[in-house]
Protein backbone atom coordinates (compact mmCIF):
# COMPACT_ATOMS: atom_id res chain seq x y z
CA UNK A 1 0.00 0.00 0.00
CA UNK A 2 0.85 3.42 -1.17
CA UNK A 3 1.22 6.63 1.20
CA UNK A 4 -1.32 7.66 -1.18
CA UNK A 5 -3.23 4.79 -0.08
CA UNK A 6 -2.68 5.41 3.75
CA UNK A 7 -3.68 9.42 3.54
CA UNK A 8 -6.66 8.29 1.47
CA UNK A 9 -7.62 6.29 4.13
CA UNK A 10 -7.22 8.82 6.71
CA UNK A 11 -8.82 11.72 5.13
CA UNK A 12 -12.03 11.97 3.12
CA UNK A 13 -10.47 14.34 0.53
CA UNK A 14 -6.88 15.37 0.05
CA UNK A 15 -5.75 18.93 -1.24
CA UNK A 16 -2.54 19.18 -3.66
CA UNK A 17 -0.95 22.44 -3.36
CA UNK A 18 0.88 23.31 -6.38
CA UNK A 19 4.05 24.79 -6.95
CA UNK A 20 5.25 25.84 -10.42
CA UNK A 21 8.83 26.04 -11.00
CA UNK A 22 8.64 27.97 -13.55
CA UNK A 23 8.83 31.30 -15.03
CA UNK A 24 5.54 31.49 -17.62
CA UNK A 25 2.94 30.11 -15.20
CA UNK A 26 0.14 31.90 -15.75
CA UNK A 27 -1.42 31.73 -12.17
CA UNK A 28 1.83 33.01 -10.99
CA UNK A 29 3.98 34.13 -13.55
CA UNK A 30 7.16 32.81 -12.26
CA UNK A 31 6.90 33.60 -8.55
CA UNK A 32 8.24 30.81 -7.31
CA UNK A 33 11.07 30.49 -9.54
CA UNK A 34 14.38 30.20 -7.46
CA UNK A 35 14.93 27.79 -4.83
CA UNK A 36 14.23 30.59 -1.70
CA UNK A 37 10.28 31.29 -2.53
CA UNK A 38 9.61 27.93 -4.12
CA UNK A 39 11.03 26.62 -0.44
CA UNK A 40 8.83 29.32 1.02
CA UNK A 41 5.83 28.76 -1.02
CA UNK A 42 5.93 24.76 -0.16
CA UNK A 43 6.44 25.86 3.38
CA UNK A 44 3.49 27.76 3.50
CA UNK A 45 1.43 25.30 1.62
CA UNK A 46 2.10 22.48 3.88
CA UNK A 47 1.59 24.83 7.04
CA UNK A 48 -1.79 25.46 5.42
CA UNK A 49 -3.41 22.00 5.23
CA UNK A 50 -1.37 20.49 2.12
CA UNK A 51 -1.54 16.87 1.81
CA UNK A 52 0.46 16.86 -1.75
CA UNK A 53 2.69 18.91 -3.52
CA UNK A 54 2.21 19.21 -7.10
CA UNK A 55 5.45 20.24 -8.72
CA UNK A 56 5.74 21.46 -12.24
CA UNK A 57 8.91 22.62 -13.90
CA UNK A 58 6.82 23.04 -17.39
CA UNK A 59 3.63 25.16 -17.86
CA UNK A 60 0.68 23.40 -20.09
CA UNK A 61 -0.88 27.03 -19.77
CA UNK A 62 -2.47 27.89 -23.31
CA UNK A 63 1.16 29.36 -24.97
CA UNK A 64 3.45 28.30 -22.74
CA UNK A 65 6.82 27.67 -23.92
CA UNK A 66 7.91 23.83 -24.11
CA UNK A 67 11.11 22.73 -22.43
CA UNK A 68 13.30 19.95 -22.85
CA UNK A 69 13.81 16.88 -21.27
CA UNK A 70 17.43 17.91 -20.43
CA UNK A 71 16.01 21.84 -18.86
CA UNK A 72 13.05 19.92 -17.04
CA UNK A 73 15.43 17.42 -15.38
CA UNK A 74 18.21 20.47 -14.42
CA UNK A 75 15.16 22.38 -13.11
CA UNK A 76 14.18 19.67 -10.87
CA UNK A 77 17.64 19.12 -9.61
CA UNK A 78 17.14 22.73 -8.51
CA UNK A 79 14.56 22.05 -5.90
CA UNK A 80 13.64 18.38 -5.77
CA UNK A 81 16.73 17.13 -3.59
CA UNK A 82 16.07 19.93 -1.61
CA UNK A 83 11.99 19.29 -1.00
CA UNK A 84 12.74 15.73 0.08
CA UNK A 85 15.63 16.28 2.33
CA UNK A 86 13.42 19.14 4.16
CA UNK A 87 10.12 17.06 4.51
CA UNK A 88 10.66 13.45 4.38
CA UNK A 89 6.74 12.62 5.14
CA UNK A 90 5.56 14.87 2.47
CA UNK A 91 3.89 13.12 -0.54
CA UNK A 92 5.22 14.94 -3.87
CA UNK A 93 4.02 14.35 -7.27
CA UNK A 94 5.64 15.42 -10.55
CA UNK A 95 3.45 16.98 -13.30
CA UNK A 96 5.27 15.65 -16.23
CA UNK A 97 4.75 14.25 -19.65
CA UNK A 98 8.12 13.10 -20.34
CA UNK A 99 9.27 9.36 -18.87
CA UNK A 100 12.81 10.49 -18.56
CA UNK A 101 11.76 13.28 -16.29
CA UNK A 102 9.58 10.63 -14.20
CA UNK A 103 12.10 8.52 -13.68
CA UNK A 104 14.69 11.00 -12.46
CA UNK A 105 11.67 12.35 -9.90
CA UNK A 106 11.07 8.95 -9.10
CA UNK A 107 14.52 8.15 -8.22
CA UNK A 108 15.13 11.54 -6.19
CA UNK A 109 11.62 10.85 -4.21
CA UNK A 110 8.78 11.63 -6.02
CA UNK A 111 5.48 9.79 -4.88
CA UNK A 112 2.75 10.17 -7.44
CA UNK A 113 3.27 10.81 -11.33
CA UNK A 114 0.83 13.28 -13.13
CA UNK A 115 0.13 13.01 -16.45
CA UNK A 116 -1.23 15.70 -18.69
CA UNK A 117 -1.65 13.45 -21.68
CA UNK A 118 -3.40 10.46 -19.82
CA UNK A 119 -0.95 7.73 -20.64
CA UNK A 120 -1.70 8.16 -24.24
CA UNK A 121 1.54 7.64 -26.65
CA UNK A 122 4.34 8.77 -23.97
CA UNK A 123 5.29 5.47 -22.01
CA UNK A 124 4.17 6.91 -18.18
CA UNK A 125 2.15 3.73 -17.84
CA UNK A 126 5.39 1.79 -18.02
CA UNK A 127 7.08 3.87 -15.95
CA UNK A 128 4.06 4.42 -13.12
CA UNK A 129 3.75 -0.14 -13.38
CA UNK A 130 7.97 -0.22 -13.38
CA UNK A 131 8.30 1.92 -9.98
CA UNK A 132 4.55 0.84 -8.55
CA UNK A 133 3.43 4.44 -7.97
CA UNK A 134 0.38 5.77 -8.27
CA UNK A 135 -0.46 7.73 -11.80
CA UNK A 136 -2.43 10.27 -12.59
CA UNK A 137 -4.20 10.02 -15.86
CA UNK A 138 -5.77 13.34 -17.46
CA UNK A 139 -8.13 13.75 -19.90
CA UNK A 140 -6.82 16.23 -22.73
CA UNK A 141 -8.67 17.77 -25.43
CA UNK A 142 -12.37 18.46 -26.29
CA UNK A 143 -15.92 16.38 -25.79
CA UNK A 144 -18.63 15.52 -27.86
CA UNK A 145 -20.40 18.36 -27.59
CA UNK A 146 -24.18 17.51 -26.14
CA UNK A 147 -22.56 14.09 -24.83
CA UNK A 148 -20.00 15.49 -22.26
CA UNK A 149 -19.57 13.05 -19.99
CA UNK A 150 -20.28 10.26 -21.62
CA UNK A 151 -17.27 10.85 -23.88
CA UNK A 152 -14.93 12.13 -21.10
CA UNK A 153 -15.69 8.72 -19.65
CA UNK A 154 -14.77 7.02 -22.24
CA UNK A 155 -11.62 8.57 -23.16
CA UNK A 156 -10.37 8.40 -19.75
CA UNK A 157 -11.23 4.62 -19.92
CA UNK A 158 -8.65 4.65 -22.63
CA UNK A 159 -6.01 5.99 -20.16
CA UNK A 160 -7.26 3.53 -17.42
CA UNK A 161 -6.76 0.56 -20.18
CA UNK A 162 -3.70 1.64 -21.45
CA UNK A 163 -2.10 1.62 -17.60
CA UNK A 164 -3.73 -1.99 -16.51
CA UNK A 165 -2.22 -3.23 -19.87
CA UNK A 166 1.41 -1.69 -18.44
CA UNK A 167 0.83 -3.77 -15.17
CA UNK A 168 -0.13 -0.45 -13.20
CA UNK A 169 -3.15 -1.74 -9.82
CA UNK A 170 -5.99 -0.26 -10.53
CA UNK A 171 -5.72 1.07 -6.95
CA UNK A 172 -2.88 3.35 -8.68
CA UNK A 173 -4.77 5.07 -11.07
CA UNK A 174 -6.47 8.32 -10.60
CA UNK A 175 -8.40 9.95 -12.96
CA UNK A 176 -8.47 14.00 -13.88
CA UNK A 177 -11.02 15.14 -16.42
CA UNK A 178 -8.77 17.81 -17.49
CA UNK A 179 -10.80 21.56 -17.11
CA UNK A 180 -9.08 23.68 -18.78
CA UNK A 181 -9.27 25.98 -21.93
CA UNK A 182 -5.55 24.97 -22.39
CA UNK A 183 -6.91 21.01 -22.51
CA UNK A 184 -9.59 21.82 -25.20
CA UNK A 185 -12.63 22.75 -23.26
CA UNK A 186 -14.37 26.01 -23.35
CA UNK A 187 -15.98 27.07 -19.99
CA UNK A 188 -19.40 25.61 -20.37
CA UNK A 189 -18.11 22.57 -20.67
CA UNK A 190 -15.92 22.66 -17.47
CA UNK A 191 -19.38 23.72 -15.73
CA UNK A 192 -20.74 20.40 -17.60
CA UNK A 193 -18.18 18.15 -16.26
CA UNK A 194 -17.95 19.52 -13.03
CA UNK A 195 -21.78 19.09 -12.25
CA UNK A 196 -21.97 15.27 -13.67
CA UNK A 197 -18.42 14.85 -12.55
CA UNK A 198 -20.06 11.29 -10.66
CA UNK A 199 -20.12 9.51 -13.42
CA UNK A 200 -16.92 9.51 -13.41
CA UNK A 201 -17.11 6.86 -10.95
CA UNK A 202 -17.84 4.35 -13.17
CA UNK A 203 -14.03 3.91 -13.69
CA UNK A 204 -13.64 2.97 -10.24
CA UNK A 205 -10.83 5.24 -9.93
CA UNK A 206 -9.59 7.94 -7.57
CA UNK A 207 -11.41 11.37 -8.86
CA UNK A 208 -9.20 14.03 -9.13
CA UNK A 209 -10.40 18.04 -9.84
CA UNK A 210 -8.15 20.52 -11.04
CA UNK A 211 -9.87 23.64 -12.34
CA UNK A 212 -7.90 26.29 -9.58
CA UNK A 213 -7.32 29.77 -11.55
CA UNK A 214 -8.63 28.45 -14.40
CA UNK A 215 -10.47 30.21 -17.61
CA UNK A 216 -13.37 28.19 -16.47
CA UNK A 217 -12.96 30.46 -12.95
CA UNK A 218 -12.75 33.31 -15.16
CA UNK A 219 -15.53 33.20 -16.90
CA UNK A 220 -17.28 32.75 -13.97
CA UNK A 221 -16.40 35.98 -12.17
CA UNK A 222 -17.37 37.82 -15.74
CA UNK A 223 -14.08 37.45 -17.62
CA UNK A 224 -10.86 40.05 -17.38
CA UNK A 225 -9.60 38.74 -13.99
CA UNK A 226 -6.74 38.83 -12.68
CA UNK A 227 -5.57 34.25 -11.78
CA UNK A 228 -4.98 35.36 -8.39
CA UNK A 229 -8.31 36.95 -7.64
CA UNK A 230 -10.22 33.74 -8.68
CA UNK A 231 -8.85 31.93 -5.57
CA UNK A 232 -12.47 31.77 -3.66
CA UNK A 233 -14.25 30.80 -7.11
CA UNK A 234 -12.06 27.58 -7.65
CA UNK A 235 -12.47 26.80 -4.07
CA UNK A 236 -16.53 26.79 -4.78
CA UNK A 237 -16.13 24.68 -8.10
CA UNK A 238 -13.85 22.27 -5.88
CA UNK A 239 -16.26 21.49 -3.40
CA UNK A 240 -18.78 20.96 -5.94
CA UNK A 241 -16.51 18.56 -7.16
CA UNK A 242 -15.99 16.92 -3.74
CA UNK A 243 -19.70 16.83 -3.30
CA UNK A 244 -20.10 14.47 -6.75
CA UNK A 245 -16.60 12.29 -5.64
CA UNK A 246 -13.88 13.78 -6.09
CA UNK A 247 -11.41 12.82 -3.37
CA UNK A 248 -7.89 15.40 -4.37
CA UNK A 249 -8.21 18.67 -5.47
CA UNK A 250 -5.68 21.10 -6.58
CA UNK A 251 -5.50 24.33 -5.79
CA UNK A 252 -3.07 27.17 -5.60
CA UNK A 253 -4.46 28.54 -2.61
CA UNK A 254 -4.96 25.71 -0.07
CA UNK A 255 -5.51 28.32 2.66
CA UNK A 256 -8.76 29.02 1.25
CA UNK A 257 -9.63 25.30 0.17
CA UNK A 258 -8.70 23.88 3.91
CA UNK A 259 -11.00 26.33 5.08
CA UNK A 260 -13.60 25.81 3.11
CA UNK A 261 -13.34 21.84 3.49
CA UNK A 262 -13.25 22.48 6.96
CA UNK A 263 -16.78 24.82 6.58
CA UNK A 264 -17.90 22.19 4.58
CA UNK A 265 -17.39 19.24 7.28
CA UNK A 266 -18.18 21.05 9.81
CA UNK A 267 -22.22 21.91 8.34
CA UNK A 268 -22.57 18.33 7.29
CA UNK A 269 -21.70 17.01 11.02
CA UNK A 270 -23.55 19.76 12.91
CA UNK A 271 -27.07 18.46 10.44
CA UNK A 272 -26.69 15.19 11.19
CA UNK A 273 -26.82 15.67 14.38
Amino acid sequence: MTKLHNLLQQKKYLIMGILNFTPDSFSDGGDFFNVEDALKQVEKMIIEGADIIDIGCESTGPGAEKVSVEDEILRLETILPHLRAKYPDVLFSIDTYKKEVAEYALKTGVDILNDVYGAKGNDMSIVAAKYDVPIIVMHNGGTAKGNEISSLVAELRESVDICLESGVKKENIIVDPGIGLGFGKEAEENLIITNELQELERLGCTILYAASRKSTTDFILGGGTNPKDRDVVSAVLSLEAIRRGAKIVRMHNVKIMKETIDAYNFVNKASKK
